[in-house]
């Protein structure tokens, strides 16, 4: 199974991808239910402006805590069981969120969704990589994580609707359960469609302190391959850093453009979603015209990535001095479009050059440096005393932050294809995913 496609006609990986994408739009539409209502449901539970930005930045770094300590739980448990965990603690947060009537309910709810997060962070991705290597290696990454953003955008485009309608005909707390049905449905999903066991599981009636030393094992060498991996390879950090600075200059006005569009479109909570999602929805065909170029020229990766890093900065730019929603609101949906198109070159780089018994922790070692960034971004932003509403100098800097590591993020993806890591490491999966796939032969073969 481990040599190559499991069936001539790339049954198998269709399955693969499909189920990603499933997952994937499902993580999203949980998520982003609440885009448009979260900040104004905290407002309303009587939370300051201060103390959301406070607490928004609160849950990006518990994010960042958590990411390696879960990329390692995948790595040496399972990545299924990691994306289990993940979509049960969220519904557990959003579900504390519906019913909060005191603000430190909402808090609390708001924090452990939050812990939630970064158990699928990396976990998915490092799943859908894994598998689709051993049935096909010769399958583009690039092209699998075209689709991944579609499916993303899918999912934030009917969960930002269906919870802007939610929030807007039946109070802004009703979104919060939507989201946490979606995250209980992800659960579900996972378990019953991602096939195999964790060792855990499949060894629990064997010796506890032998399942112990394996699991610590596993760990260790997913740390040590990921230590190694950072020492030894400049582009790889490189990349991590970009995709980072990237995520901050992305979330810096994803916090401030509920606050500030709702001043501009007069409190209407559809037209906020049409202000969120248009530019994710005029996103998805291009996505597949990328994926198409990037198939017949991979050096139109690092391209791709810069031109649509300057247009994101322009867009930005532009909506951050813009005085009129009907000026505003259509530059910042450009932006949205243009930012997202950065993305997927950006992570088939990361993918092509992590080793895969350490996947899972590496890619959460990146969902590290991305929520790290951000969160310590909205800690400077609340100590300077910058509200909600006060858009303008931060938008502009992150005009400006999105076009210059938008170029650096396309430079490294040149060194990247230049100079390839000694082992692209389709390497012996990790003890998680071995247990898995010998589960899955044995059901094959009597």
């Amino acid at each position: 199974m481990k040599g190559g496609p499991t069936t001539p006609d790339g049954t198998a990986r269709r399955a693969t991808v499909r189920l990603y994408l499933l997952l994937t739009g499902l993580d999203f539409f949980g998520d982003m239910c609440l885009t448009v209502t979260s900040v104004l449901l905290l407002g309303e539970r009587g939370l300051s402006s201060s103390t959301i930005i406070w607490l928004i930045a609160s849950v990006w770094l518990l994010e960042a805590l958590l990411e390696v300590p879960t990329g390692v739980f995948a790595d040496a448990i399972g990545r299924r069981a990691s994306v289990v965990v993940g979509f049960a603690v969220r519904a557990v947060g959003y579900g504390m969120l519906f019913f909060s009537a005191d603000p430190a309910v909402a808090v609390a709810g708001t924090l452990i969704a939050a812990v939630g997060t970064p158990f699928a962070s990396g976990s998915l991705d490092a799943w859908a990589v894994d598998r689709l290597q051993r049935e096909d290696p010769a399958a583009s990454l690039d092209a699998l994580f075209a689709r991944g953003r579609m499916a993303e955008n899918a999912g934030i485009v009917t969960g930002t609707v269906a919870g802007a309608a939610a929030g807007q005909l039946l109070g802004l707390a009703v979104p919060q359960l939507l989201a946490g049905s979606a995250c209980l449905a992800g659960a579900v999903c996972t378990t019953v469609l991602l096939r195999g066991r964790t060792p855990v599981a499949a060894g629990a009636g064997a010796d506890r302190a032998g399942v112990r030393r394996e699991l610590a094992a596993a760990s260790l060498e997913a740390l040590r391959g990921c230590r190694r991996a950072l020492g030894t390879d400049r582009v790889l950090t490189g990349l991590l850093l970009c995709a980072a600075a990237l995520c901050l200059f992305r979330g810096l006005p994803g916090v401030q453009w509920t606050v500030h569009f709702d001043v501009l479109t007069g409190g209407s909570l559809i037209a906020l979603a049409a202000a969120r999602c248009t530019g994710d929805l005029l996103q998805i065909p291009l996505l597949e015209v990328v994926a198409r170029k990037v198939r017949q020229d991979p050096g139109a990766r690092a391209r791709i990535i810069v031109l649509a890093a300057v247009a994101a900065g322009l867009f930005l730019g532009g909506s951050a001095l813009a005085s009129s929603g009907w000026v505003g609101v259509p530059l910042y949906i450009g932006f949205v479009m243009a930012a997202g198109l950065c993305m997927p070159g950006l992570k088939a780089a990361l993918n092509e050059r992590v080793p895969a018994r350490s996947r899972a922790t590496m890619l959460s070692a990146g969902g590290l440096f991305n929520s790290l960034a951000t969160g310590l971004g909205l800690y400077v932003m609340g100590g300077l005393g910058i509200g909600l509403a006060d858009v303008t100098g931060v938008w502009t800097t992150a005009a400006a932050g999105t076009t210059l590591f938008g170029a650096a993020a396309a430079w490294f993806c040149v060194r990247s294809l230049r100079t390839p890591p000694a082992s692209v490491a389709v390497d012996s999966p990790a003890v998680g995913e071995a247990s898995e796939e010998a589960e899955e032969d044995g059901a094959r073969v009597p």
